[in-house]
């Protein structure tokens, strides 16, 4: 067991959750709120539906990554959910708390429009905390590359790590939600104001 499959509460973004149906885990990215309450985000394709098909509404998102009654922590809904930009959210079920901060990393800031050039850390569930340099933006897709100078074994991202959040480095800012990775040293992500937008969600 690693320390992101440990059970946290108050939940903070870079731990592991799964949906129970899924049964594939991923990372728990950000909180955002609405006026019916408080949402976790995470990728689509971890909350929902792995093969991006319609999403199911009502189930259960579990952290840590067991379905058990005590790991229930959230439901997805219809309302909160896009498969063509990967991201979704599930709402925290009656006296879950949550905190504004990544495990690894801290409390967060202000969300932030991305820049090339800039750097940014995330913390997932399967490589933990890593961080990268923003090489390229394609509308609301983001590039995300190690560093040229790191280790060639450097691992940015792997699997498991789907809907972490990246934050830049030197403000702790939310950047953008992980979507995935091409090599164990590129990762793409969707900006974060693009991913709250389409989930009609307001930063926590």
């Amino acid at each position: 067991m690693n320390n992101a499959d440990l059970p946290y509460r108050p939940l903070l973004g870079g731990v592991g959750l799964f949906n129970a149906r899924i049964a594939e885990p991923g990372t728990l990215g950000y909180f955002g709120r609405d006026l019916t309450g408080t949402w976790l985000i995470s990728a689509y394709h971890v909350l929902c539906n792995s093969n991006f098909a319609p999403i199911t509404a009502g189930e259960t998102i579990c952290q840590p990554i067991a379905d058990i009654p005590t790991n229930r922590v959230a439901t997805t809904s219809i309302t909160k959910a896009n498969p063509l930009l990967d991201c979704a959210a599930a709402q925290l079920s009656p006296g879950i708390a949550c905190i504004n901060a990544q495990l690894g990393l801290g409390p967060v800031t202000a969300t932030k429009a991305p820049a090339v050039g800039m750097r940014v850390a995330k913390s997932g569930f399967a490589t933990g905390v890593t961080e990268g340099l923003i090489t390229l933006i394609n509308g609301d897709t983001i590039r995300i590359e190690a560093d040229s100078g790191f280790d060639d074994d450097y691992v940015l991202s792997a699997a498991g790590d789907s809907g972490s959040l990246w934050i830049e480095q030197s403000t702790r800012a939310p950047i953008a939600l992980h979507r995935g990775h091409s090599s164990p040293r590129r990762a793409d992500a969707l900006n974060i104001l693009t991913a709250l937008a389409a989930l009609g969600l307001n930063p926590l």
